[in-house]
């Protein structure tokens, strides 16, 4: 009786909106050709209250590196997550032609990879990690390899177990920036269509981030791969080909990181310190 209580209370749990697929819907490939990420009229807001992304449209080619900037609370974020089908706002998004609608999570994994500031760590070895998700087990070699591009080789030829050293469950164990790099280490592996950076590097040195920066432009230039990068230290977005700076969900500036500089607004402010 206890177990059928438990199975009727999950019955009535509202089903995950992402899970849900809708093959019904026309994807559009003659005008979203050429595009990776395409957004019309995104409008999002979390219950009653005041929409945290309004009336927003973009396009991002294929192979294209932007950054978004902005304060903090001016929708960044959830941005990110309607585009990832975590957040579910009114309007279109199209992924690489295709209705985000139409995309089941398992279909958006093969497109998407999304490094968060905070990323999950599973309790296992950092081999494990590493691995986490992806369709074939690559070998150790190519895992190192990996591992050297996110700048984490010298911590874990320091540790006795190497690879195989076991983490605690969400990376307890570990420092924010050796979380970030192990996350970052999967990237290399995986080789995504489109790549998701959400201050993804905001706990490493200036120096780590910068290694790490030149590696991920240099997968970007092999693959083709579209980089989608949200910085909140504003350097990392040097070589975007475009900026966009968010002001209470609607985007306020585009344009490149120099461009965006020497004009006077908020990406300028951010950069000399006077908003944050």
């Amino acid at each position: 009786l206890i177990l059928a209580e438990d199975f009727f209370k999950m019955k009535q749990i509202t089903p995950d909106f992402s899970y849900k697929v809708e093959k019904e819907i026309k994807d559009e490939p003659g005008e979203s050709r050429g595009k990776a990420v395409e957004i019309r009229q995104l409008s999002f807001s979390y219950g009653q209250d005041e929409p945290v992304l309004s009336q927003l449209t973009l396009s991002i080619k294929v192979g294209e590196f932007w950054g978004i900037a902005g304060p903090s609370g001016c929708g960044k974020s959830s941005l990110i997550k309607a585009i990832c089908k975590l957040e579910k706002g009114e309007g279109e998004i199209y992924i690489g032609g295709q209705n985000l609608s139409s995309l089941s999570r398992a279909d958006l994994a093969k497109i998407i990879a999304l490094v968060p500031q905070n990323p999950f760590l599973i309790a296992g070895t950092i081999y494990e990690n590493i691995c986490y998700g992806l369709e074939k087990e690559p070998g150790e070699e190519e895992v190192r390899e990996a591992v050297e591009k996110a700048n984490l080789l010298s911590f874990i030829d320091s540790l006795p177990e190497g690879l195989h050293t076991r983490i605690a469950e969400k990376g307890g164990n570990l420092s924010g920036g050796q979380k970030q790099r192990i996350a970052i280490a999967r990237i290399f592996l995986r080789k995504p269509e489109i790549l998701i950076l959400d201050e993804a590097t905001s706990a490493l040195d200036n120096t780590s981030e910068r290694i790490i920066q030149n590696q991920i432009e240099d997968l970007k230039e092999k693959t083709g791969m579209t980089v989608i990068s949200i910085a909140h230290r504003l350097t990392t977005l040097k070589n975007c080909d475009n900026i966009i700076v968010m002001k209470e969900g609607k985007i306020a500036e585009s344009g490149t990181y120099d461009a965006l500089i020497a004009k006077k607004g908020i990406f300028s402010d951010m950069y000399h310190g006077k908003i944050h």
